[in-house]
């Protein structure tokens, strides 16, 4: 019995990490502005375009994960969206904050679950 139920434990993960994409990529597209400024203030150049490939990745991404489809593909762009958030933005705000290690720690879990649902793939419940 366990063994039949072992192909459902990505759907969790895959679900809530979907969500976790979605969710703040729509908020973004509402007001394109909001990570056009926060890139700009971090240094990126033409800010706006990468903003727009920002709310892009995360809603594709997102609705990837939640369906279930070409996830190898969907978790790479995500983990980099995390990782770079992580290194330029959380990191460095540890130390004017050290409860912001909470939010280092969130990313690099987020990171974790993206490359187990590389590994085992989406599971059950997937259009895979």
């Amino acid at each position: 019995m366990e063994k039949n139920l072992a192909k459902y434990g990505p759907l969790p993960l895959r679900v809530m990490l979907g969500v976790i994409f979605l969710v703040p990529g729509v908020m973004k597209l509402l007001d394109p502005s909001m990570p056009t400024g926060m890139l700009a203030g971090l240094g990126f150049p033409a800010a706006a375009a990468w903003a727009w490939l920002l709310i892009a990745v995360e809603i594709v991404g997102g609705v990837l994960l939640l369906v279930g489809w070409k996830i190898k593909y969907a978790v790479l762009p995500l983990m980099v969206i995390l990782l770079v958030a992580t290194v330029l933005v959380h990191i460095p705000s540890v130390a004017q904050n050290p409860q912001n290690v909470m939010a280092v720690l969130f990313h690099v879990l987020g990171v974790a679950g993206l490359l187990s649902l590389f590994f085992t793939g989406a599971g059950a419940v997937a259009i895979e």
